[in-house]
């Protein structure tokens, strides 16, 4: 590594180049704090904003770390902030090189990797679904229907849930992009799912959303998720219990420190964990700042950065707070030659903002809508839960697409 002044001086690097970085990005640029920004995709969102963009291969975290030094100046970095990616492990063994705040390089893995989650959940006794694990998706035991997963991934990539032979052969293909040489299969349990933003600092669970999610199995036991509802309000009379579960997931894990999101469903029989990652979600900067007054992209740079910072528990805002809902524009597959309305979408009523997840160049071949391919969606406010959901439902029957 040698001195240039060409070199960026001790920059926050932050892994990832999508819509759900430009919020960490932007800030940096205010506080005039340098940026090193990494994404696999050479054309991310991203790269017209960051000070340097590295369009690189995000797999080798030894290569990643090497390109690093080779853009930086002696002093190194001064962080490493993950938001919105599942990249816990590459931030973790960067930091670690670097000798930046983060958590460490083994708990990120347990936070990571689906099937040392599950063992961690089982070790300490945590309500989570039964499992095993398989080296072939074709030699489960468990009874239909059941969840397999591969190991890693995130927002219900390389999830499946199997109800038949059939669902056996659709998820061999959908898996055979995936390097996993074993699965995840556990039990498939009927509920209410709660999603769970919170930040831990100096061993207090700071909360900022419980979102109920809408999700459900379309063909061959692919899941979609159709959005969610953030309500401040939300009053389940459960909330403790869920709180408790994923608390002692955090721990089971070993998660002292930082942006924490969970997902946990509530069933017949009491609440039961099902994923824990040590980063905040894509939705966090909105529904941090829109719904609680709660600016978490400010405290969790600060945080990386390690800056003091004060962190305003939720119940100050909480009650004077409305309920954002988000829903998903779900696409049929073929080749799209144009798409309208999304202004008036933008303009209808308690439209927050319609947050655009794709380079909308034309014609664009769509596959069947999962998790990883969506266009947009719409957040909207509204003074309950249903009619947050009404005007985000109505603000996305304005946008239309056209197909050849």
């Amino acid at each position: 590594m040698t001195e240039n002044s060409s070199l960026i001086k001790q920059p926050l690097v932050i892994l990832g180049g999508g819509i759900h970085q430009l919020p960490y990005i932007e800030y940096c640029k205010e506080n005039k704090i340098s940026t090193v920004v990494i994404d696999q995709n050479k054309d991310a969102i991203a790269k017209a904003y960051a000070d340097l963009f590295l369009g690189i291969d995000t797999s080798n975290a030894n290569k990643v770390i090497e390109d690093i030094e080779q853009n930086c100046q002696q002093e190194g970095i001064a962080g490493v902030l993950v938001a919105g990616v599942e990249l816990a492990i590459l931030g973790a063994s960067i930091s670690k090189h670097f000798d930046t705040k983060s958590i460490d390089v083994n708990t990120a893995i347990n936070a990571t990797n689906k099937i040392v989650r599950a063992k961690k959940f089982k070790e300490f006794g945590i309500p989570s679904p039964q499992f095993e694990i398989v080296d072939s998706i074709y030699s489960v035991s468990l009874d239909y229907p059941y969840v397999i997963k591969e190991q890693e991934g995130s927002g219900s990539r390389g999830v499946r849930i199997i109800s038949s032979k059939e669902d056996i052969a659709a998820a061999a293909k959908d898996f055979a992009s995936y390097e996993s040489s074993k699965y995840l299969v556990e039990e498939f349990l009927e509920g209410h799912e709660i999603s769970i933003e919170a930040f831990i600092h100096s061993g207090e669970f700071y909360y900022y959303c419980f979102a109920v999610r809408d999700i459900e199995s379309i063909s061959n036991g692919k899941i979609i998720e159709h959005g969610s509802i953030s309500d401040p309000l939300y009053d389940d009379t459960n909330l403790n219990e869920v709180k408790k579960v994923f608390e002692g997931a955090c721990v089971a894990l070993g998660i002292e420190e930082g942006p924490v999101k969970g997902d946990v469903l509530y069933t017949n029989s009491g609440p039961c964990i099902l994923e824990v990652a040590s980063r905040s979600a894509p939705l966090a900067p909105l529904i941090s700042g829109r719904i609680y007054g709660t600016d978490m992209v400010s405290i969790h740079i600060k945080w990386v950065l390690d800056q003091d910072f004060v962190f305003k528990p939720l119940p100050v805002e909480f009650s004077k707070s409305k309920p954002v809902s988000h829903r998903i524009l779900l696409h049929e597959p073929g080749t799209l030659k144009g798409i309208g309305g999304i202004d008036e979408a933008k303009n209808s009523k308690g439209v927050l903002e319609v947050v655009v997840l794709k380079d909308l160049k034309f014609p664009m071949i769509l596959d069947y809508p999962d998790n990883s391919n969506r266009i947009l969606y719409v957040a909207a406010t509204g003074s309950d839960a249903l009619k947050a959901r009404k005007n985000a439902d109505d603000a996305l029957s304005k946008i239309k697409l056209f197909y050849k």
